[in-house]
């Protein structure tokens, strides 16, 4: 119960990120006037502190509290007997409506070598109890670069290997302030080198690149992400199906089978947990309350929880430009403008915005608090609002949200002050004025 985000993902490499940034700052104190300490880190309680995590979020996603709302909660795993029925152990369930929402799992390439070696996912790596020596990652996704920067503050040393370019979804400018913050903490970052294969060596293990051979003690694949519906037999229950989840429509609808939906992974594109919540709204307006509800992505926000935090939502400059062309605004703002960052030491960082016609149709964040920062765009875009109710918005002084704010602010600009009418407009005001 409560899946992959409290067990194995979200929760989890959060609290374990927290536990990292406290042995960071331990370290880093004395720009503030607050001496250096080497910290003495405790993996295994930094472990114990994630299983407190999860225990503690756990009732909310428990049996007990869904069995509390009448909910009839089967353990077992289901399958598709017919177009209409689902076997779960003893269980047939005939119904009108079925809604997959089995989200995915850790992909494990087929490299050469692999079962020759201890292979730790998102799904194990939380039950390490030994602060793994040298801890080689592969893959530069988000997980991956997650684990890394939070490993090597905990006192690992730390190899990531990417087939292609690390944060690859991401926009390259701000991707770039992460890649150099966790090169300058310690982190090994090899790009352009598939993993040909693997061998172990004693307690060692070497992955071989065109770039060279890399030894660890420990590895993590985070290579990606695979759809958990290899034992919904969803042939039997006439639904259509591919690599990345069930085939529907834009309201969630299986495209062979109209009594089957998917919600989250399943239902393909982006796996996020907060895309599963907002396909669940979705589906209980067309379900329940029988509105017609479709599904986008345009206004989904994501966000990366290094440091500095990597948050988007929307297009990002490439994307905005391939889509639209020279209609494209960039709005740009650093954060070594913004006081409060100042103040606090953390004033690296960018935020880009996409700006077609007055609106914002995409924003990148890299700095402290782009994850919460991200919202604010998020909002706007999913409300179809215009630059202005940004630029118009009063904002607590000093905070980091201000970031947000003077990028509407570096859109606006040039046309206010570039502006040959409203120079001359100007000018005439003044000289009428008393």
């Amino acid at each position: 119960m409560g899946g992959d985000c409290l067990n194995f993902g979200c929760v989890p490499s959060k609290a374990l990120i927290a536990a990292g940034k406290q042995a960071y700052a331990m370290n880093h104190g004395a720009q503030f006037g607050v001496k250096n300490v080497e910290p003495t880190v405790d993996y295994a309680a930094a472990k114990d502190h994630v299983r407190g995590v999860i225990d503690h979020i756990a009732p909310v996603d428990s049996q007990e509290r869904f069995e509390g709302f009448g909910v009839h909660v089967i353990r077992e795993f289901g399958k598709f007997i017919s177009p209409n029925e689902v076997q779960a152990g003893e269980h047939v369930i005939k119904a009108r409506r079925f809604v997959v929402a089995t989200g995915s799992g850790p992909f494990v390439p087929p490299i050469p070598g692999i079962d020759d070696v201890t292979v730790y996912t998102n799904e194990t790596i939380f039950d390490l109890r030994e602060r793994p020596d040298h801890l080689i990652v592969i893959g530069g996704g988000p997980i991956g670069m997650e684990m890394a920067q939070a490993h090597i503050r905990l006192g690992s040393k730390v190899t990531v290997i990417e087939g292609a370019k690390v944060f690859g979804n991401d926009d390259p400018e701000i991707a770039a302030f992460v890649v150099e913050k966790m090169q300058a903490e310690g982190v090994e970052i090899v790009e352009n080198a598939i993993a040909e294969k693997i061998t172990a060596s004693g307690a060692g293990i070497t992955i071989h690149t065109p770039k060279g051979d890399f030894s660890g003690t420990h590895l993590l694949m985070a290579a990606g992400r695979k759809v958990n519906i290899d034992k919904l037999d969803l042939e039997a229950g006439n639904v259509a199906y591919n690599r990345g989840g069930l085939e529907v429509g834009a309201n969630l609808r299986s495209t062979t089978n109209k009594r089957v939906y998917a919600a989250g992974d399943a239902a393909g594109g982006l796996q996020f947990t907060h895309l599963a919540g907002y396909h669940a709204g979705i589906l209980v307006r067309s379900l329940v309350l029988g509105m017609p509800a479709k599904a986008k992505t345009d206004h989904i926000p994501w966000a990366t929880y290094t440091d500095p935090e990597i948050a988007q939502v929307g297009l990002t400059e490439a994307q905005a430009i391939e889509k639209y062309g020279a209609r494209v605004d960039v709005a740009r703002s650093e954060f070594d403008h913004n006081d409060r960052a100042i103040a606090e030491g953390k004033n690296t960082g960018l935020i880009k915005v996409m700006v077609v016609k007055g609106k914002p149709v995409g924003a990148s964040i890299a700095g402290p608090l782009a994850g919460e920062l991200i919202g604010m765009w998020a909002m706007a875009i999913a409300n179809g609002m215009k630059m202005s109710a940004i630029s118009n918005t009063v904002l607590p002084y000093p905070t980091i949200m201000e970031v947000n704010k003077r990028a509407a602010g570096a859109y606006f600009s040039p046309k206010l002050f570039e502006s040959k009418t409203i120079k001359r407009v100007a000018g005439l005001v003044q000289r009428w004025l008393p």
